[in-house]
This record gives C-alpha cells, structure tokens and sequence, in this order.
C-alpha cells in the first residue's frame, strides 16, 4: 500500500504550485492514460518536445491548461482519499506514451518503449519457468568482476534470481568509477534520470545532472539496499581467469588484503568497464618534477589547490569540467590543450532540481514513470541526423542539416561567452564536426569558457617539450607549477586490461582481437571463451538509442539469462560460434559506415584505427531483440540471419 499521507495533507495551492514545474509533455501522455481525456491529444508539441530548447507545446495557452488539469486530477485524486490506483487501460499505453514521447511509436515496438516506462521494475531479470530458482542454482557460482553501474545491476538480479555469486572489486568501496573519479568539478554528464537502474527508476535525485558524491552515494545505496556488500569481496582484483574445458569452471586468480588468491566459478561476468585505467602520457622529464603529479582519476586525499600554480594537461570531459573549479581557488591555472572538443550548452547543468518535482515524484502516481519514460524518449532509437553522414551534404565542417544546426548553436555558445576574449574563440572551436569525439555539456552560464574569459584559467595550445624541476616548457616558454593533473583519458580500447584472460586450449583473447581490435558478439561474448560475458564491453558505448544505461542493463540481462537458462536445462557451458561472431561484426560495420564519430580529424578513443571497438552504433531495438531471451524459444526469423539462441548462435554442452 503506497503512503499517501503528504498528498493527503496537501493544500490546494502546494497542488498548483508543484505543477508548474512539471513537464507538459510527461503531463499530456501521463493524464491521457489515467483519465482517457482526449483534449490533451490535440495539443501540438513545440521545439522542446524533441530539443531541450524552447517550449513543450507550441501553444503557450495549452501549457497552463494541461497544469490545470493535471491539477485537478490531483485535487480530486487527493479528495478521494488517494487509494491505490491502477495505470489504466494497457491498451491506451501506447497512445499515452506517444504523447509524451512527442512521436508516434509503432506498435512493433511498443513493448521495447513500454520497458522503458519502468512499470515493471524487474523487467530485465530471470524469470524461472517453475516460477522459482531450481535446486541446481544452489551449486551454481558466478563471478562478477566490478561494482559500478553494471557490476552493481548484475549482483542485484543474481541475488533475486537465486544465483550464487561473488563481486570482486579492486576498490574499498562500490561506484566503479564515480569512487574513483574524485577530481574537483566532477558530475555526470547523463541526465540522472536516465542514470539508473530500471528497478531504481525513483530513486530520488535532486540533481538534474548529479555530481560526483552523489552518484557515489546512489551505488552506495544499491549496495546497501539490496543487500550486496555482503556478496563483495573488496580491495581484490582479478589478475588472471583461465577456462578449464574439462571442468567446464572459470579458475580465477585474485590479489586481496590477505594476498594470493584463486577460486573456481562456473561462469564470470566482466562489468570492469572501458573508462577504468588511466592513460598517462609518455613526457620527458615527468619523473623529475618536484611537485605533485596526478591523473584526474586518481586525485589524491588531501590535495589543497587553494593558492598554488596547477596545470591541467587535457581537454577532455575531465579537462573542461575541473578547470573552471580548480581556477575558482588556484592562484593560476593553465589549461594545456591539444585539441578543442565541443561544448553543449545547457541551462540546468550545474542546477538543483526544485523541491516540487520531487513533490510530484512522490504523490502524483506514475509520475516518475513518465518522467523517466520521457527522459529516454529525448535519445530515442532512430532519432538523431547529427551522427551520420549525409553524403548529399557538402560543407567543410558539418556531415549533415542537423549536425549542422547543432554546430552553428555550439558555435554561437562560444562566441558569445569568449566575447571578451575575441582571440580565444578560434582555439575553443574545434576543427571537426560535432559527435565527432565525446560530446561534452556544460552549465550556460558557468563552465570553462567562463573561467578563460574571466582570466581564472590560461589557455596554451602549444604542445609540452618537456616537464622539469619546476613545472613545464611548452612552445619557448616556461610555466612553473605547483600540481600537474593529468585529465588526459584512459586506456579505453583495452577492454579486460590487465587482466590475463584464457579460454579454450590456453588462448588468450587477445589472439581473437589480432585482426582489428577487440570485438564481441553483441558486446557480450568472444568465441572459445564460454561462460565468460562482458557488460560494457567492446562496442558497448551506446550510439543506437535510448541511453547507455539501458543497453549494459539488456546485455546484463543476456548473461544472467543465459546462466539461468543453462542451470534449469542441466547443461553446464554456453559458447558463440566462430561464425555468429563475425556475422555481427559485419551487421556492426556496416551500421557503422558514415559514423561521425570516424572522422580522421577528431582525435578521440572513438577511433580505433579505421573503426571504433568503443562505440555500439547498432539501433537499439534490434540489440533489445537479439539480447531477450538466449535460452528461450527461437522464433521463426530473426533479423539479418541472427540467431542468439542455444543451439544456434550458441552452442551448449
């Protein structure tokens, strides 16, 4: 029985007031599937229906209606003494959920948008034929390697599913890299709506975009709350698996607090992510330099840049979010730039979320369903002309019509906040087109083109010489330093790295990457390395709609259904075929083709060679078809000749 008290005490004016910070759009599908009102369906969506630009309806008029009655539903709602509610007639969905989407969702794909609403918050788990986990789970063990967002989502559906399990993590606490990532400034860049787990979907953030402790303490509270610390063995990495094809068991090697260690499990699950070991440059005289030197991901306890000189070498992400905070309190800050990379502007970036919109989260039902909902249908599959190349299109520095747009308006960003530092403007303006390289947001009206037009942080594009005694020497000049922090990225294409990994007959996986970088079968699986699944792994970052949380939770998904799949039917190992594996490289390259992300100019960890073993370019409703159900029953056909099933695609033993 949901708690209603707050709603019942509610006044008419906390009612009518708490929506006027609701989002139209979430209030037009949302009332429409509760109340059957049709009125709301001919309200026209306007510009930010589709962009976080603008208004939600064209007309200003229909905006103040739908708050209206949106309250009075609530009103009402309230008066009646707020009883349990049921979402309504299953049938009206999609038409609800086209109203807040802001386009019309084909009925072939309804279940996919309908999971994205969260209505049932166990969707991506085990689901046993005999309702329950069979005796044969109990002598079943699953290793899961990492706890940030995947790791974290994995142990949570083993524990429900019944499935023994243990989490090694390298870290003393959970979070992956939002422990690690502590440096100054730190925050998603991903809507924190859309930053959650499915079974989390209401969680309570008051952030837009949350910073780094707050992430930190989302995972902290998963942990927590489901129960899974104590399932984790901390401060442990994995130094070495090697797959025993007699046994049918993964042999892991581990080193923890207590030293060596190894331990057998008949299945891993590698949720180690892309973005976990640093990259350090390779700089003369870096060993020689007298003060403190760190990588962004690895900022020391107790580093106090108050008053010192710092430079931050990189204009990544990491780069443009710490220096305006680092030049807010160092009494100089140098930004040493290679390359420009985009900023995209938004005015809630750096902004708490009103107190109301909570409010409405927790009494107006389902709310935070299609708000949620929403926030995925902004990034929905299919969606989005800037990624690809319009071969009709002939401009030197944009792909397409709308990659265009989104340039002129990053453009403009700049122009406007450099005004007082004309000459800055052509160096923060990068020399390819936008999605390029990683997109990265910032606050409107504070980020680091604030800082460098405020003079808090000095841009030098010339590149480094040399690091001495005393600081660096760049382009004839010298820079004496206090702290050097490296925000110059990780070791992105080396997925599993420096894990030794060995599957049949000793092979390493890297002998299967050899041609052209690492790959995997749906991001998932290598062949001749059964048992063992990847979350977040190669081509896993998601370019092929909805967020990219989404597709580790259905990848996620795959592995543990899998798994289950191969305890109920007593078979003890689950491989992909040779064949499968290359069959989806090709579907992956051509998906590929006329990707932004290639172009030569950027230089970014998109790139690996002549294509990208980061990026999953692949529609997002064609992976959530092939990633359902592997143990389940085939269907007829399947789309382009796969067949990600036991017996087909997978070979079971």
């Amino acid at each position: 029985m949901t708690d209603r008290s707050e709603l019942l005490a509610a006044s008419d004016e906390t009612i009518e007031d708490a929506m006027q910070y609701a989002s139209p759009m979430v209030l037009r599908g949302l009332l429409y599937q509760l109340t059957g009102d049709e009125s709301v369906i001919d309200m026209k969506p306007g510009a930010a229906a589709k962009f976080v630009v603008g208004s939600e309806l064209a007309d200003p008029e229909d905006e103040k209606l739908i708050r209206k009655k949106a309250a009075d539903f609530l009103k009402a709602y309230r008066d009646s003494g707020a009883g349990e509610l049921d979402i309504g007639p299953v049938e009206r969905l999609r038409t609800s959920l086209s109203l807040t989407a802001g386009q019309q969702i084909p009925e072939k794909d309804f279940d996919i948008w309908q999971e994205e609403t969260a209505l049932d918050r166990w969707a991506r788990g085990v689901k046993w034929s005999g309702g329950k986990a069979p005796e044969a789970a109990k002598d079943y063990r699953v290793a899961v390697i990492g706890t940030g967002i995947s790791g974290l989502n994995t142990a949570v559906q083993l524990k429900r599913a019944g499935i023994p399990f243990v989490v090694f993590e390298k870290n003393p606490e959970v979070g992956g890299s939002w422990y690690e990532n502590r440096y100054p400034g730190a925050r998603v860049d991903t809507p924190s709506r859309g930053y959650t787990h499915l079974f989390a979907y209401d969680y309570p953030f008051n952030w837009g975009y949350s910073p780094r402790d707050v992430n930190l303490k989302y995972f902290r509270w998963i942990a927590d709350n489901f129960q899974i610390r104590e399932n984790i063995e901390f401060s442990t990495e994995v130094l070495k698996m090697t797959w025993d094809e007699s046994a049918k068991v993964w042999t892991l090697d581990t080193k923890g607090p207590s030293g060596a260690g190894s331990q057998q499990f008949n299945a891993v699950i590698s949720c180690v992510g892309f973005l976990s070991r640093p990259q350090m440059p390779d700089i003369e005289g870096m060993d020689s330099f007298a003060g403190t030197i760190c990588h962004s991901a690895a900022w020391p306890d107790g580093l106090d840049i108050t008053g010192k000189k710092v430079a931050i070498v990189g204009s990544g992400a990491s780069g443009y979010q710490t220096a305006p905070v680092i030049g807010s309190k160092a009494a100089k800050t140098y930004l040493f730039q290679r390359q420009a990379n985009w900023l995209y502007e938004d005015l809630a970036y750096l902004k708490e979320l009103p107190e109301q919109t909570l409010w409405l989260d927790r009494n107006f039902p389902y709310h935070a369903n299609f708000v949620r909902f929403r926030v995925a249908a902004l990034v929905a599959p299919g969606g989005s002309g800037a990624l690809k190349v319009d071969p009709e299109f002939e401009d030197p520095h944009a792909v397409s019509p709308v990659n265009k747009m989104l340039r002129d308006a990053c453009v403009a960003f700049v122009e406007r906040k450099l005004a007082p530092r004309p000459d800055l403007i052509p160096r923060m303006i990068p020399n390819f087109p936008p999605m390029a390289s990683r997109p990265i947001r910032v606050d409107t009206n504070e980020s680091v083109l604030d800082a460098l037009a405020r003079g808090d942080v000095e841009l030098v594009s010339d590149g480094i010489d040399r690091i001495t005694p005393t600081g660096i020497e760049a382009g004839g000049n010298s820079y004496d330093l206090d702290v050097i922090v490296f925000a110059t990225g990780f070791r992105a294409n080396e997925y599993l790295w420096p894990m030794e990994v060995r599957g049949k007959g000793g092979k390493r996986i890297e002998e299967i990457w050899e041609k052209d970088g690492p790959r995997a079968y749906l991001g998932a699986m290598v062949p001749d390395f059964p048992n063992l699944f990847m979350v977040y792994g190669p081509n896993s970052n998601n370019f092929g709609g909805f967020t990219v949380v989404d597709l580790l939770e259905i990848t996620g998904q795959f592995a543990v259904r899998a798994i289950a799949g191969l305890i109920e039917n007593g078979q003890a190992s689950v491989d992909v075929t040779h064949e499968a594996y290359w069959r989806f490289a090709d579907i992956l390259d051509k998906s590929e083709e006329g990707m932004v992300y290639l172009d030569p100019r950027a230089n970014s960890y998109y790139q690996n060679g002549a294509r990208s073993s980061v990026n999953g370019p692949v529609d997002y409703r064609r992976m959530w078809r092939w990633l359902k159900d592997p143990a389940g029953d085939p269907p007829a056909e399947t789309d382009d000749g796969m067949r990600p099933y036991f017996k087909e695609d997978l070979v079971v033993t």
